[in-house]
This record gives structure tokens, C-alpha cells and sequence, in this order.
């Protein structure tokens, strides 16, 4: 009886998943695309490490998907990072600029109530105009109050209203719209009107103005002739 040797069944082949493989390449590409192709690569990756798992054995390829899917996963990170970045550097700069406006507004009050103390101690005039920061000098505890928030090394970055010299603060009948203090160009004059406002408004409210009466506003550009500068 002749002896019959038992075939053998064929090895399948066993493929590596084409989507595990793609996930990773998308992955290291979300890096040069700010993690846009990591979105892609993130999806291919789950669904490849889901159909190796249900392959029984067919597919290959489970450490490629779960690199994959780190990688991507890496570069939707960076992806958010970028995109919060995007979002809050405008923000900060806004939030800062605001800052700023807010200190010189608080200059331009602190110099105004100088003044008013020194036409309380003088009997009614004000400080000449071509000297005042001098004559104030008593009257100011901090002389940092006369450099501008947004540049604080370029020196005095307030003027008065030359149409105050040698007036009396009683005789001012608009106090509420006389300009008194404002904000001005680097080295102007001590003294002068709306010329010697900077050319464009340092802070993004407007103008820092003081005004007789002591309050502050920020004024806008196109605002400024509606203000009283000659008494």
C-alpha cells in the first residue's frame, strides 16, 4: 500500500496595511503643513488599527498605525498651538496698547492736577507755559509722568495749551472743552496748540486730552477742532 503524503495548505501572504502606512507619512507631513495633514493621518490611523485588529491576521502593520496616529496626533498639537497663537497675539497686543492708554491718560491727569494745585497755590494763574514742567517740578513726585507709556525713553511727551499762559483758572468759561494738557510729539515745545500733536494718536482710543476742569478723554483725530484751544 503505497504511502500518501499529506499536502500542504499554501502560507498566505500577510500585507501590511496600506492605511497604517499612510497614516504615518501623513503624520511627519502634518509637521510642514502645521498639522493639517496629521487631521488626515489621525483618521487613517484609527480606522488601519481597527482593521488590523479585525483582519484576523491578514493585515500587518499595528506598531505603523499607532506611530501614525502619535505623529499625527503631535502635529494637531502644534496645529492648536499655531492657531492660539493666531488668535492671542492680536489679543495681547490690543489688551497692551490699552494698557498704555490707560498710564498715559493717567499722566496727562496727574499733570493736570498739578497744575490746578499750583493755581490754588498762586492765587488763580496758571504755570507759564514755556516752563511748566519746571515750575511743576514741586507739584510732580514722579517726573517719569512726563515720558510717554509707549516710549518712555524719548523724553516729555506732553504739551499745554499755549493759550493758558498767563491766565487765570477762574476766567476760563468752557473749562469742560478748554484744553489744558495733551499729549504731543517727541521734543515739541513745552507749549503750543494742535500742531503739536503726534501725527497719528500713540494709543488705538485716540488723543490723550486734559481739559480745564481737570477730567481726561481720549479724543479722536477728526475731533480735535471741535475743542476749544484759544479761551
Amino acid at each position: 500500500m503505497d504511502n500518501v503524503q499529506p499536502t500542504s495548505e499554501p502560507e498566505v501572504e500577510v500585507k501590511t496595511s496600506g492605511l497604517a502606512i499612510a497614516s504615518l507619512v501623513l503624520g511627519i507631513l502634518g509637521f510642514c503643513t502645521f498639522g493639517l495633514a496629521g487631521i488626515v493621518g489621525l483618521i487613517l490611523g484609527i480606522i488601519g488599527l481597527i482593521a488590523i485588529k479585525q483582519s484576523a491576521g491578514q493585515l500587518k502593520g499595528q506598531g505603523l498605525a499607532i506611530a501614525g496616529i502619535a505623529v499625527s496626533g503631535t502635529s494637531l498639537v502644534m496645529l492648536l498651538i499655531f492657531l492660539l497663537m493666531a488668535v492671542l497675539t492680536p489679543a495681547i497686543g490690543r489688551a497692551r496698547g490699552t494698557a498704555r492708554s490707560v498710564m498715559s491718560m493717567n499722566n496727562a491727569k496727574q499733570l493736570c492736577l498739578a497744575m490746578h494745585l499750583y493755581c490754588g497755590d498762586y492765587d488763580g494763574p496758571f504755570p507759564p507755559a514755556g516752563n511748566w514742567p519746571e515750575v511743576l517740578s514741586d507739584y510732580i513726585e514722579d517726573e517719569g509722568i512726563l515720558n510717554s507709556p509707549f516710549n518712555p525713553n524719548t523724553g516729555r511727551a506732553y504739551a499745554m495749551n499755549a493759550q493758558l499762559n498767563g491766565r487765570k483758572l477762574a476766567d476760563v468759561q468752557n473749562p469742560a472743552l478748554t484744553v489744558l494738557v495733551f499729549e504731543s510729539r517727541f521734543g515739541s515745545p513745552p507749549s503750543g496748540g494742535p500742531d503739536l500733536l503726534p501725527d497719528e494718536p500713540r494709543g488705538p482710543n485716540g488723543y490723550v486730552i486734559c481739559f480745564v476742569d481737570g477730567h481726561v478723554e481720549f479724543i479722536r483725530p477728526e475731533k480735535i477742532d471741535e475743542l476749544i484751544w484759544t479761551p
